[in-house]
């Protein structure tokens, strides 16, 4: 699942950018900006990419972390630590899932929308939310299975 939610949210950055080019184009060239430009980066490239990408990269193992520190250690090293700081990553992302809960629950009763002139609907960005935290909490968790193998028996799983 993590590969297809990768996949949805990796043209994002490109459409993003072309949106960004398109807004510049209009403001610059014909003195005509738009109203939406702005607004739909943000959800687009901002919220849709970056949440939508994160199990992806949990999956991939591309998340930045200290090399400096991390390096030093075996790799049933690498495993024991990944398994001990699963502790943290588990209680920041359930955190956030039971923080989400009620709101994208509001927000999709209320239906709403920005308090700005061109007035997206943000219930989508809300629902894409959670379940973005729902799949990277679960690649965690996959990750987190495999690590503690490896830390017990040895062997990869």
């Amino acid at each position: 699942m993590s590969g297809v939610f990768g996949s949805i949210g990796a043209p994002l950055p490109f459409i993003s950018a072309m949106i960004i080019c398109y807004e510049l184009i209009m403001r610059k060239i014909f003195e005509m900006p738009t109203i939406w430009a702005a607004e739909s980066t943000m959800i687009l490239g901002g919220a849709w990419c970056s949440f939508l990408g994160g199990a992806l990269n949990l999956r991939n193992d591309t998340h930045v972390r200290v090399d400096v520190v991390y390096g030093r250690f075996s790799p049933r090293g690498k495993a024991i630590l990944d398994c001990f700081t699963f502790i943290f990553f588990s209680l920041y992302i359930l955190l956030m899932l039971y923080v989400l809960v009620p709101y994208v629950g509001e927000s999709i009763r209320l239906q709403h929308h920005a308090m700005t002139y061109w007035n997206p609907p943000l219930y989508p960005t809300k629902v894409v939310m959670f379940i973005a935290f729902s799949m990277i909490y679960l690649q965690g968790l996959a990750r987190f299975i495999r690590n503690l193998f490896f830390a017990v028996k040895g062997e990869a799983l």
